[in-house]
């Protein structure tokens, strides 16, 4: 059954997925400049639990990254936790800023004591797992070096990943254990953990990005994509209400999990991200505060030079061919009252609907 005390924010993003593209509550209007032949699109939902909304920003959001980047090599990694430990990011989400600045503390304490420098750090969210669990991780874009506080660029194409870990797992208990109420439970689970991981928590340290754009939408896709693609869903039975969905385990075996379509879509709902949940943070010479006040020094190391290009919906005319423009934008309630209507005489720019 679903969660009784599920938040409004998560009910009403369900409600605009299952209303997206439905012209009863709403629709663009395009006119044609030859012929004056007129034709409606209905408006998207831009839920974040919607499968074709979520791909526009996040093909938006992976162009801007690239080109935020600066022109040097980068790592991509996983910072994980273990299964214990995700219980308490399900009761409070708050918890999950204090994972990503965990991460944030590891790589700038792994470059600072030994390299004297501060990296780029690029932190992306992914609070569930392939089966629709909630599985906490980051993916993580490092800089391959940092800047020096004489500011000179210090290469760094080595880490010790056994260092990593076990500052990894230091940094993350720390953080949680003064954030976490004060209780012998807490304590336990804290101390229990240092001691049953003494190599520290998994670091998944993946290659050198040579392609930031490439990386970029794949990690970007976490940010927008909700839990499960459509084409992941097997089958539907109409008499017993089950669904079938699969995912590819760690021995890339496809498996296969059968569910009430109640239970299904509680673990969906379940893993919407809270509405004021940032799933992505910058840290280091990424972060605004340093790029703002080191603006002469990073300009020396540029930036990735990546076209960004943001596609418009292009309508074409029925009657004659030609690209027709956007002339108003009509908001409804479903149920036939209008909520907003807005009409101009230019074509504008459909982007913002």
């Amino acid at each position: 059954m679903l969660n009784p005390n599920i938040s409004q924010y998560k009910i009403d993003e369900v409600e605009k997925m299952l209303h997206c593209r439905d012209p009863k509550y709403g629709f663009l209007t395009y006119k044609c400049p030859e012929c004056n032949t007129t034709k409606t699109v209905p408006l998207a939902c831009k839920s974040r639990i919607c499968p074709q909304c979520g791909k526009k920003y996040t093909d938006q959001w992976a162009d801007e990254l690239a080109n935020r980047l600066f022109a040097v090599p980068h790592r991509h990694m996983v910072f994980t936790m273990p299964e214990e430990l995700r219980v308490k990011f399900e009761a409070n989400q708050s918890l999950f800023k204090v994972l990503m600045d965990a991460v944030s503390n590891t790589m700038q304490q792994m470059l600072k004591d030994k390299h004297r420098a501060v990296p780029g750090i690029v932190c992306v969210l992914h609070p569930y797992g392939k089966e629709l669990n909630l599985n906490p991780h980051v993916h993580v874009l490092l800089t391959e070096g940092g800047l020096s506080k004489a500011g000179e660029w210090v290469p760094v194409s080595f880490l010790e990943y056994g260092a990593l870990r076990r500052i990894w797992q230091y940094q993350l208990l720390s953080m949680v254990r003064r954030v976490l109420p004060r209780s012998v439970e807490n304590k336990c689970l804290i101390d229990r953990l240092f001691r049953e991981h003494k190599d520290g928590f998994y670091v998944y340290a993946k290659r050198r990005v040579s392609k930031p754009r490439h990386i970029a939408s794949y990690i970007g896709r976490y940010l927008r994509h909700p839990a499960i693609a459509e084409s992941r869903i097997s089958e539907f039975n109409v008499e017993t209400n089950m669904v079938t969905y699969w995912y590819v385990d760690e021995h890339d075996v496809k498996q296969f999990i059968t569910l009430h379509a109640l239970e299904f879509i509680g673990r969906l709902v379940k893993l919407i991200p809270d509405k004021n949940l940032k799933l992505i943070r910058y840290y280091g010479l990424y972060s605004r505060r340093t790029l703002g006040v080191l603006q002469k020094v990073l300009t020396c190391l540029s930036r990735e030079n990546v076209s960004v290009k943001f596609k418009r919906v292009v309508v074409c005319c029925s009657n004659c061919g030609k690209s027709m423009g956007l002339v108003g934008v009509t908001r409804l309630d479903g149920v036939g009252g209008l909520v907003y209507e807005a009409w101009s005489g230019d074509s504008g720019d459909d982007d913002c609907w």
